[in-house]
């Protein structure tokens, strides 16, 4: 159904159209965070047994620092970088937990407020008295990272000076102030496989780390290598790799693609054509008329610009449209630029406006690097430069958490009914005994409901009326076949008004609804409290839930985050926060 109370919206064909494809904005960057997994997981898997840092610096290049942090951590991330403190003390504002550590600072850096939250810091020189300083002004042990310069010439303390940064390290570990669990460096060309800097920068890394030893300190990390290392260079691997341009599915290498490495593009850029027309030859087009039509052309508009992030001097960036690719032409300006749809004469006349056109994403999209090329910059910059004018949509979000008894089941239920809103979904699967009932008596506590919850296994819907916020329609839909027969009971028509959970629903119920939660509940077989038949809900065992947002409203960063919070609410055991 669509939010105007009426059932979806049917195709030429006749097939239902899903909600979460026609409500597009007109300009997003969509995220998959399933290829963000998949990356990190690949990435992991290469550097094994050294473990793996993803850093998320620069809003996670543009991706968003907490979706990226949070998939990447499911996907076996140790440890999430950011460059300033300011960063990380978001994330942890945001419900990130695990390891995080920060290395950029200024004299202003609030390190006090960083190892309140355990946020491990990064250490060049300077600093080091000022952590100490904040450390014993709080009672709080800071761990930090030592950052030698082996020759990349910016951050890092020279090597000349190093045994010296060492020995007040040592005494400060001594007295309790600090704890050394980490030294680390950065190289300066670990794409360029021929060429000696980074054999060089390896070697002094090595120097290094005798004075390390020298001095008494046991690190558990020794990190160099990024993603242009962790792939080419297996000597920089050490303990912990730092991840980052790989995480996002790009390449660092000229002469590979991400698909050469195993990697999937997560950030597709998308608008729709904003305008069509035809024009004579020798017309010019945008500022400074740098482009002229050659014949009789048909222009079409695209409206993003540098105020989007789309590089100025991209001329030749490419758009597909309907699978076509074609090149920006003219000079790109603050909120458009011009694409020539002769150039391919017999497609252009498919081109309308309206019709979808992808910047850059996975294949068979064109890519990051294409763009990069065009604009005479690299894939970093063109990602990370994205503002924040185009939204991020994410795809395949994923939340775990451990529920250990009936009572914390009902307990997250109960949070999680602050963040629904009327009209939102939840599918419920699991196996009998997993605590889907459990789970839906929470919820309604949450909402107010004082009606007892039963299963409706028999009815198929139960509607329980609440005199201060949304009704709950709880269904089981295990009997049912198809979509068509929750229409067939008329449940559309209270799904506007009312928070609903359909039980079984999963490939049955996901056209009902405009925005939905598709909710896993996993029970172990085979544990010391598991019954043959799976017949009581309330045995007090572990629960796995997994939560999978779909639908626009749960696509956005502060859907994100607000289910982050509450899910590390959940997991540490402290109060939920209200959404």
């Amino acid at each position: 159904m669509t939010a105007a109370n009426s059932r979806p919206r049917a195709s030429s064909t006749g097939a239902a159209i899903p909600q979460s494809a026609q409500s597009q904005p007109a300009r997003s960057a969509d995220i998959d965070l399933a290829a963000i997994r998949h990356n990190v997981a690949t990435l992991a898997a290469h550097v094994a047994p050294a473990k793996t840092m993803v850093v998320v610096k620069a809003d996670a290049y543009g991706h968003g620092a907490l979706p990226v942090a949070l998939a990447a951590q499911a996907a076996g991330a140790h440890i999430i970088g950011t460059a300033h403190l300011e960063e990380a003390l978001a994330l942890r504002e945001a419900g990130l937990t695990g390891e995080l550590v920060a290395w950029l600072h200024t004299p202003d850096a609030a390190f006090a407020e960083a190892l309140a939250a355990d946020i491990q810091i990064g250490v060049s020189g300077w600093e080091l008295s000022r952590v100490i300083s904040a450390a014993a002004a709080i009672g709080h042990p800071a761990q930090v990272h030592l950052k030698v310069d082996t020759g990349l010439g910016r951050n890092g303390c020279p090597l000349p000076d190093w045994p010296a940064l060492l020995a007040e390290a040592a005494a400060a570990e001594a007295a309790g102030h600090i704890k050394v669990v980490g030294i680390f460096s950065h190289l300066a060309m670990s794409e360029e496989l021929a060429h000696h800097c980074t054999p060089d920068q390896l070697a002094t890394f090595e120097e290094a780390l005798g004075y390390v030893r020298e001095a008494g300190l046991n690190p558990t990390y020794r990190h160099i290598a990024n993603t242009a290392a962790a792939i080419a260079w297996p000597e920089a691997k050490y303990d912990l790799v730092r991840v980052g341009l790989g995480t996002y599915g790009l390449s660092p290498f000229a002469d590979k693609t991400p698909e050469d490495l195993g990697l999937i593009p997560a950030m597709t850029l998308r608008t729709r054509v904003a305008n069509v027309k035809d024009v004579p030859v020798g017309t010019g087009v945008s500022y400074g008329w740098r482009y002229h039509t050659h014949d009789g052309s048909r222009l079409a508009l695209i409206p993003m610009g540098y105020a989007d992030g789309i590089p100025r001097p991209a001329v030749a960036g490419p758009v597909s449209i309907h699978g076509t690719t074609y090149n920006c032409v003219g000079t790109v300006a603050m909120d458009q630029f011009v694409l020539d749809l002769s150039q391919h004469p017999q497609a252009q006349a498919t081109v309308n406006v309206g019709d979808e056109a992808i910047l850059f994403g996975p294949p068979p999209a064109p890519s990051a690097t294409a763009w990069a090329d065009a604009a005479g910059t690299i894939n970093y910059e063109i990602v990370t430069r994205i503002s924040p004018r185009t939204p991020r949509r994410y795809r395949n979000a994923e939340f775990r958490l451990t529920l250990h008894t009936a009572e914390h089941t009902s307990a997250f239920a109960a949070a999680l009914a602050g963040y629904l809103r009327p009209g939102d979904g939840i599918i419920l699967s699991g196996e009998l005994g997993a605590g889907k009932t459990t789970f839906t008596q929470g919820l309604a506590t949450g909402l107010g409901i004082e009606a007892a919850i039963t299963s409706p296994t028999f009815v198929l819907a139960r509607h329980h009326e609440n005199p201060t916020g949304p009704q709950l329609v709880h269904v089981d839909a295990y009997r049912l076949t198809d979509a068509q027969e929750l229409y067939d009971i008329d449940l559309d028509r209270t799904v506007p008004d009312a928070i609903t959970v359909v039980e079984w629903g999963q490939d049955k119920a996901e056209e009902l609804f405009t925005s939905w939660l598709q909710i896993e509940l996993i029970r172990e077989v085979g544990g010391a409290a598991d019954t043959t038949d799976f017949s009581d809900e309330d045995v007090d065992e572990p629960r796995q839930l997994i939560i999978r947002p779909h639908g626009p409203r749960f696509q956005t960063l502060t859907a994100i985050q607000e289910l982050a919070q509450l899910v590390a609410a959940a997991a540490t055991g402290g109060e939920e926060p209200q959404p």
